[in-house]
């Protein structure tokens, strides 16, 4: 299996998939930044693939500690995913398939934070675009999802726990361009300094390059060929291909799993900084930089 299909699943691999003795769970993880809360959910009720259960990226895929050093999206308690994904029908050992819209990134998180916690998942390339594109029907309301039994559910001994994927603290962050690349993943102006619409201190952690991630998700919620993945991300490449280490940060840790996701796509690890820029900016001790 290559990469690629590792990390992605196409409309026509999850259609044959969910007919298949075995099907996937699928979850649906709509959410956009600034969003009224709850916005996702009421979307998915309107329209949602058959068969998929509603993840919640604010209260299932992060946790909100209120310390602003911490950023607006730590990474969640896994025992707290653990239930979330049993009341969404996740058995043991079942394959899952993520999906949003196009230009979300919350699938990139969920693929991630499920990743994490080492558990197989796959995103829906294109998303739910794709899949009505494709001529699949939607269906309305909550799915029903029957009861999982005892034997079939999540493990709670030993729980689910962190760790699978690579992560970097805010000090690892400060020390990461010495050891490779630390790419930073947001607008181009608001990697410069000259803007900032959510967080207190405009610009971006010294030594960073920038990426935005608006190359890495295609306007129909499409990853990239691999062809323009390697153009767009040809520094981190060239950093991976030297032995050097690659992470990657945002505003709040969501948008630069879609760069570790486009990454893992072409074989390259990379560490991803959850706190990322919010929870940089909300420290008085780390320093700023702007500019190109």
């Amino acid at each position: 299996m290559s990469s690629r299909r590792g990390v992605m699943v196409t409309v026509p691999e999850l259609a044959a998939a969910l007919a298949g003795s075995a099907p996937p769970a699928l979850l649906d993880v709509r959410w956009t930044l600034g969003e009224v809360p709850g916005s996702g959910r009421q979307r998915y009720a309107a329209g949602h693939l058959p068969g998929a259960a509603f993840l919640d990226l604010e209260s299932a895929l992060t946790r909100h500690t209120g310390d602003r050093r911490d950023g607006r999206h730590p990474l969640p308690v896994p025992a707290v995913l653990r239930d979330a994904l049993a009341e969404a029908g996740v058995r043991a050992g079942q394959q899952i398939v993520v999906y949003d819209e196009p230009g979300s990134f919350a699938a990139g998180r969920a693929w991630w934070v499920l990743r994490w916690v080492g558990l197989p998942v796959r995103v829906l390339d294109g998303g739910l675009t794709a899949w009505t594109a494709a001529g699949h029907p939607l269906e309305s309301g909550d799915a029903e999802i029957p009861a999982v039994p005892a034997s079939d559910s999540l493990p709670l001994s030993p729980p689910l726990t962190g760790g699978h994927l690579p992560t970097l603290s805010a000090d690892d962050a400060a020390t990461a361009p010495d050891r490779g690349v630390l790419v930073d993943v947001r607008a181009p102006e608001r990697f410069r300094g000259e803007v900032e619409p959510i967080d207190p201190i405009a610009g971006h952690i010294p030594g960073a390059i920038n990426l935005p991630v608006a190359g890495l998700f295609a306007a129909d919620g499409h990853l990239p060929d691999e062809v323009t993945l390697r153009e767009r991300l040809a520094p981190a490449l060239a950093a991976a291909d030297a032995g050097e280490e690659v992470a990657a940060y945002c505003g709040s840790g969501v948008s630069a799993a879609q760069a570790v996701l486009a990454l893992a796509s072409l074989g390259v690890p990379a560490a991803l900084f959850p706190g990322s820029w919010s929870a940089w900016s909300n420290d008085p001790t780390r320093p700023v930089a702007t500019g190109s």
